[in-house]
């Protein structure tokens, strides 16, 4: 099968979307499948590079489009409408899959395929979160949003809940399916965790990820220590809040790190905490990298997907959003009670055995894939 991935980044770029569509792209390549990622790059020249499928070693194409700046963190990408036809022509896709939100290559996509009959590969959308932040955003951009849903062949989520709460699918939910998130396990499950070390945090320093939260927890648990694992606009006056609260001594920021770096801090940290305070956390797929290496999990008991992924009390902590007192029991329980981090944290890894491999994604992926593209005229290679 031949098939065009329209993302916002890719990898090196730091983020959930991002580690998505690279696990979805080298999975599919191992599959056999002829794959092109198109997404923004870095500088105002079109980029090409080669992807490889891990285990097969088969090589798919990367083009990252010109950027000449950005509103509102969206990439503006002047040539993206271009180069979606260029490589529906050279790739002759029997699909393309769309990542959303990404208003630009909604409009570009749209733009692309406005007087075009049944050319035109069927339109899969991974429909990754609503637009919650961005509230005149949100209004500029939904009109352009419902028009590409309506067009799609097919719409996947990686949660129940999403597909179920969300205000945008509402119309749409017929074509919805629910496929979870899955990653590649390699990294992760050679970790043998101490379960004995400080509490990690991995993810941007940003508002909606509840730190000061963390930060104001971890006051209250004398004994334990915070590693912070990225970056992001907050980091000064979290570094600042770290030292009126004199806590310094015990929360080390450690920048952001590769894939190798965020496997030896797990490797030493006694739990990961995912402390996000709205519904911009849709999923937290930090959480499958800490249970596939066998490291349990506190997280905010939010109305969204995040609250799929543990099981709690067998393989995770739910804590109510923003509440530092409750945050700091959840902590001084793991602080307190080796034995129950070593139960959480087997647990979670034969959870993610279960239910979050990138096999597991991949199957219900390709499966969606062809009912898609069975209906649609033309034939899959």
């Amino acid at each position: 099968m031949r098939i065009l991935h329209i993302g916002k980044y890719y990898p090196p770029y730091l983020g959930g979307m991002e580690t998505v569509l690279r696990n979805l792209t080298e999975g599919l390549l191992d599959r056999s499948c002829e794959v092109t990622v198109l997404t923004a790059g870095d500088e105002p020249l079109d980029r090409r590079e080669t992807v490889v499928g891990p285990s097969s070693g088969r090589k798919g194409r990367l083009v990252r489009a010109s950027v000449y700046g950005h509103l509102n963190s969206q990439p503006l990408t002047l040539t993206l409408m271009s180069l979606i036809r260029c490589e529906i022509a050279q790739l002759k896709p029997d699909l393309v899959h769309l990542h959303l939100p990404n208003p630009l290559a909604t409009a570009a996509w749209l733009g692309v395929v406005a007087g075009r009959s049944t050319d035109t590969p069927p339109l899969a959308v991974w429909y990754h979160a609503d637009i919650t932040r961005q509230r005149v955003g949100r209004f500029l951009v939904q009109p352009i949003v419902n028009a590409c849903l309506k067009q799609s062949a097919g719409i996947s989520v990686s949660s129940e809940t999403l597909a179920a709460r969300s205000p945008t699918l509402a119309p749409w939910r017929d074509k919805v399916s629910v496929i979870p998130f899955g990653i590649d396990s390699s990294p992760w499950d050679q970790v043998a965790p101490t379960l004995d070390g400080p509490f990690l945090f991995v993810g941007r320093l940003v508002p909606y990820k509840g730190l000061d939260v963390l930060l104001d927890a971890l006051s209250r648990v004398p004994e334990a220590e915070l590693v912070i694992v990225g970056e992001g606009p907050l980091e000064s006056r979290l570094v600042k809040q770290a030292a009126a609260a004199g806590i310094t001594d015990r929360v080390h920021f450690a920048g952001p790190m590769d894939q190798a770096g965020v496997a030896g801090h797990l490797a030493r940290a006694r739990a990961l905490v995912l402390p996000s305070v709205d519904a911009s956390e849709t999923f937290g797929l930090v959480q499958l990298e800490a249970m596939a290496a066998g490291v349990p999990v506190i997280a905010s008991d939010l109305a969204t997907g995040v609250r799929e992924v543990g099981e709690p009390g067998r393989t995770c902590l739910l804590v109510p959003p923003g509440e530092a007192a409750a945050w700091a029991d959840a902590m001084n329980s793991l602080q307190d009670d080796p034995e129950l981090v070593g139960k959480l944290g087997i647990a979670g890894r034969h959870r993610f055995q279960d239910r979050f491999t990138r096999e597991s994604m991949l199957d219900r992926l390709l499966d969606w894939y062809s009912s898609m593209v069975s209906t649609h005229p033309g034939e899959a290679s």
